[in-house]
């Protein structure tokens, strides 16, 4: 609560999570927007290898197990990624794969815009 941040929806078992991770390591590094992970209907011997293996973009992660939190966010697929306000009010979401290019518009300039509409 009190600041911007990212919830992305994860999952071992998710080719296109793979296809995204990098993008999210390479957001993490740029320190502009903090990442929380949800790790979704996954094994966590599973998820904690993943991210040893593959780096670790979150600043924490969240377990949902059975998939019933990712119920309460309208999470139907993995990946998802939510832009959260200070406030707690999703203003962003998006559907697969982000890109450098998504996180950019999509994210990082709403959360750093004044009126966090972005450009």
């Amino acid at each position: 609560a009190g600041r911007w941040y990212a919830l992305s929806v994860w999952g071992t078992w998710c080719i296109a999570c793979r296809v995204e991770h990098a993008a999210l390591v390479a957001a993490k590094a740029a320190g502009q927007l903090p990442i929380i992970g949800r790790n979704w209907k996954d094994d966590p011997t599973s998820a904690v290898a993943w991210l040893a293996q593959l780096g670790d973009p979150y600043e924490a992660t969240a377990v949902d197990a059975e998939g019933r939190v990712a119920i309460d966010y309208g999470v139907y697929g993995a990946p998802e990624t939510f832009l959260i306000d200070p406030r707690g009010v999703i203003v962003h979401k998006q559907i697969g794969p982000l890109t450098p290019e998504i996180w950019e518009r999509d994210f990082v300039r709403r959360a750093t815009s004044p009126t966090g509409e972005g450009s």
